[in-house]
């Protein structure tokens, strides 16, 4: 069930009421919670896709036996692996493997299966096509769990942390079904790991006015994300767009990555804002997922505040495994590998190849610009700058023309622009140093200012692909924002004041410091009294449901 609706309230306040009647009974109290959170998950959103096929739960099962019999079998060898017995040490050794893969292949392979197969075949049949061989499409008929990318990835989280000795197992099977299943935040994290959350549900919940209070703030405000920046705005302004870019202008079109930027920021922290505050009104802490990314310096640090659970997961899982096993010199080929998986998480279409390579290349670009040395002979910097720059732009409008078949005038406007970034993000003073040379002054700040900016825009145009149902309707869109015919400008009734107060604030809420919400407002919510509360929290809610038009959406990140 999606959390803006009457059937979610329906479900949580008895879940809310049961558990803390429980609350001196902590296998009664887990269980209550566990039963209510596949109750939750079969249950399924009430819009598109359908409610979850009873596999789902089947699938979900399974990776929760697999992991929690994994972790158990690899613990048991512990004392063996730390033997000074060869032979000991390497029998335990490959037995602990074979449990560390055995999990590995069974949750990629779900995922890998449920959510890439038909783009593997896709892929393969474009190939095929390619080297002249006729092949006839195949699609099969998948449909993606809910949540198996987040789940997955949480499950798993336990195993590898056992084997590294970083956690011992849970005896109790019922409280680590209840880590990976725990409604709140199940179908679209945060991405918990275990060593977080199951020490929580060993102590139990921690009840006080405070949590409830700060939990409900933090519904309320990723209800007023969801709805209002997030569905309000992908209704009367960005899905118009996106559907026919051919029919807009360039103005339109940039428009509408404003619109999709900001709603699509606003729909997931939304998500992460409500899972949150629902936990912590259970009496458990969830890590948090969001720190205002539009606010970045640069590409590392918006994937270090973006989805900051998964980003944290895949350097501690992969990044780092990969810079121990290749070395730190093959630093930039892990940080590649790293980051365009992070792009493929999100989807499997040649669209999410192009966004995942945009970024990883973005990344290990980031990372050479933050430690090259600047000492340089002369003429190496005569002749590396116009040369790299060149070769950037040529190879942008390269990609742009005969793989996107962008018009080629269009295509040579792709690589300028992006050779403009290049050389921009080069050239100007980096914030950390100028802070270093100058201090907290208005120079640190007019260069932090324009290297947000930078990522910003990087950031915008990248969600052409992002947010572009298939690769022809981003080509149409790429063409169209390159024709640069702002002359035509935006056309009356495009945009009614209600969306455009709505765009202007979400954007200029974003780029306020965090404290101005997550301190002041926060407190002057506590502030308001109980009864006035509930009015207005009443008038908020009807307010929601007549914006959604008894139409919610689902969460964007429910279909990864």
């Amino acid at each position: 069930m999606l959390f803006p609706t009457f059937d979610f309230l329906l479900f949580l306040i008895p879940i809310l009421v049961g558990f803390w009647l429980l609350a001196d009974k902590p296998v009664a109290r887990g269980l209550w919670l566990l039963v209510g959170s596949y109750f939750f998950y079969m249950a399924g959103p009430k819009t598109e896709p359908p409610p979850a096929p009873a596999y789902f739960a089947g699938l979900l099962l399974f990776s929760t036996i697999l992991d929690f019999v994994a972790g158990k079998q690899i613990w048991a060898l512990e004392d063996d692996y730390d033997s000074e017995d060869d032979e000991v040490h390497y029998r335990a050794k490959r037995i602990r493997k074979f449990w560390l893969t055995l999990s590995l292949v069974g949750n990629l392979g779900l995922l890998l299966y449920f959510k890439y197969v038909n783009f593997f075949i896709e892929a393969f049949t474009d190939m095929a096509g390619l080297a002249g061989w006729s092949v006839d499409p195949l699609h099969l008929d998948v449909v993606l769990p809910l949540g198996i990318s987040f789940y997955t990835f949480q499950s798993l989280s336990y195993t590898l942390d056992i084997e590294r000795g970083n956690l011992e197992p849970e005896p109790k099977f019922w409280r680590f079904a209840l880590f990976v299943v725990f409604f709140p935040q199940l179908v679209a994290g945060p991405i918990v790991r275990a060593k977080d959350l199951l020490p929580q549900l060993r102590e139990g919940p921690r009840f006080s006015a405070e949590r409830i209070e700060e939990g409900a703030f933090r519904v309320v405000k990723g209800l007023a994300k969801k709805v209002v920046l997030g569905d309000w705005i992908a209704v009367h302004l960005t899905d118009k767009i996106f559907d026919a870019p051919g029919t807009f202008t360039s103005a339109e079109l940039m428009l509408a990555l404003y619109a999709y930027t900001l709603q699509i920021y606003a729909d997931f922290s939304g998500y992460t804002d409500i899972a949150i505050g629902v936990g912590r009104m259970l009496g458990f802490d969830l890590p948090e997922n969001f720190r205002r990314p539009y606010q970045a310096k640069d590409i590392g640090e918006y994937w270090r505040r973006w989805h900051m659970t998964l980003s944290g997961w895949l350097r501690d899982y992969l990044f780092f495994p990969l810079v121990a096993r290749l070395g730190a010199k093959a630093g930039y080929i892990a940080t590649w590998i790293t980051m365009f998986l992070v792009g493929m998480w999100h989807g499997a279409s040649w669209n999410f190849v192009i966004y995942a390579n945009i970024h990883a290349g973005a990344m290990v670009f980031s990372r050479w610009n933050r430690v090259r040395k600047g000492e340089r002979p002369m003429w190496v910097k005569a002749l590396a700058w116009p040369l790299g720059t060149a070769a950037l732009a040529a190879g942008v409008a390269a990609v742009c023309h005969y793989v996107l078949h962008v018009p080629r005038m269009e295509s040579g406007a792709m690589g300028g622009l992006c050779a403009v970034f290049f050389v921009l993000i080069c050239v100007l003073p980096r914030h950390d140093d100028v802070v270093a040379d100058h201090g907290q002054g208005w120079l640190a700040k007019l260069a932090g200012a324009a290297h947000i900016l930078l990522t910003f825009h990087f950031v915008i145009v990248s969600r052409i692909f992002f947010r572009s149902p298939d690769l022809e309707t981003s080509r149409a869109f790429l063409a169209g924002l390159l024709e640069f015919d702002l002359s035509k400008g935006i056309r009356p009734g495009l945009v009614t004041p209600w969306i455009a107060a709505a765009l202007i604030f979400g954007l200029v809420y974003h780029f306020t410091p965090e404290e101005w919400v997550t301190v002041h407002a926060k407190n002057l919510f506590r502030k308001v009294p109980g009864p006035v509360l509930g009015v207005i929290f009443l008038a908020f809610i009807l307010g929601l449901m007549l914006l959604m038009e008894g139409s919610p959406r689902a969460f964007i990140y429910f279909q990864f």
